[in-house]
């Protein structure tokens, strides 16, 4: 007996363009989830409208989740890197040193750094801009006697020795703005001048020392940059594409393992769990022999064997049912199923086994 269609809005989704659609808001809403509310939401987001939802709506193949949940993937990628290549552009605020070190009386060293301009190419000479406000130094101390500007691909780097963050060999420059330093008690402006060769998304972080008056050790202070690495985003150097080039591969990347790795395990999970179901249904099915055609009438033939009678004396016994394989899974099926037991794959036109015969 062939399998009863589902109706209303199951039956709709079933149907190819209705898959297509359902596909298409599970990367709508995960792109959303990834792009404007928190990456880590994109998993929720993606197990949900990728998996569960699918399920409920009848759509347990695993050979269409597993395509479906790839194909999501691929197109959030690409999609939320355009949103992250213009986020990348957009120049970041001035930045500060810190306000609450002794003796400062709730005043910053170094006031508003800034780099202009924020994107440009390989010729333009980029200014970092800093002001020196001898309120910020910290009592005890000189007034500022060294300033320097770190300039590299590796967020928060102030040498070539790599953080945690960082492998060897990223490109590091280190300029000395030291001449420019006053004895003064009035604010006044540091300007630090480069221009950077290579395109790519660099990251700049500036210094300052102080002499204790009295042991004569240096104090250092930085600008206050991003809460992980301590580093402050720019210059940008090439257009629109080369930027997205450069932040596609790793966004990808954290896209297969943030996203990926969780859909498909507990895909992994599911398909043994129904596949055990399979086999559990399978062994009991089986135990009660083959199914008579619908319509075949006959006593007891919707009884379990132990209550159906036998033949009657002197009669021959029934010929053995066919079995032939499923031609989507190679599984053992009976002739009269017009159903897979194992993969719900439709039977009509399947071949016997060759050891059956025609």
């Amino acid at each position: 007996m062939q399998r009863q269609q589902p109706s209303g809005f199951r039956g709709f989704v079933q149907q190819p363009i209705g898959r297509v659609l359902l596909i298409a808001v599970a990367i709508l809403v995960v792109f959303a989830a990834y792009s404007y509310v928190q990456p880590l939401l994109g998993i929720p987001a993606m197990l949900l409208f990728g998996l569960a939802i699918p399920i409920w709506l009848g759509l347990k193949r695993p050979r269409y989740l597993a395509i479906s949940g790839i194909v999501i993937i691929l197109v959030v990628a690409p999609v939320s890197t355009l949103v992250l290549t213009q986020d990348l552009r957009v120049p970041i605020s001035p930045a500060s040193s810190l306000t609450d070190l002794p003796g400062t009386n709730g005043h910053a060293l170094l006031v508003n750094a800034s780099v202009s301009p924020y994107t440009g190419t390989t010729s333009t000479n980029f200014t970092w801009v800093v002001t020196i406000s001898p309120l910020g130094i910290p009592k005890g101390n000189s007034s500022a006697v060294l300033i320097y500007l770190y300039l590299s691909t590796c967020p928060g780097a102030t040498s070539t020795s790599p953080p945690p963050q960082c492998s060897a060999g990223y490109p590091f420059v280190q300029l000395n703005g030291s001449s420019q330093l006053k004895n003064s008690t009035a604010p006044y402006s540091v300007t630090f001048h480069y221009q950077i060769g290579s395109s790519g998304i660099w990251d700049w972080q500036m210094g300052v020392y102080t002499l204790n008056n009295t042991t004569r050790q240096p104090f250092f202070q930085t600008v206050v940059g991003d809460p992980s690495y301590n580093g402050l985003e720019g210059p940008v150097v090439g257009d629109y594409w080369t930027t997205y080039s450069e932040v596609i591969p790793t966004i990808l990347v954290n896209d297969l393992l943030y996203l990926g790795a969780p859909f498909y395990l507990i895909l992994l999970l599911y398909m043994l769990f129904k596949n055990r179901e399979r086999r559990r249904k399978d062994t009991a099915q089986r135990a009660l022999g083959p199914v008579p055609p619908t319509g075949s009438g006959g006593e007891g033939s919707a009884l379990p064997p132990s209550l159906r009678k036998g033949p009657p004396p002197g009669t021959l016994p029934a010929a053995p049912v066919k079995e032939r394989t499923c031609p989507n899974c190679n599984a053992v099926v009976y002739e009269n199923e017009a159903t897979c037991w194992k993969c719900g794959h439709d039977l009509r036109g399947a071949s016997p086994l060759p050891s059956e015969g025609s």
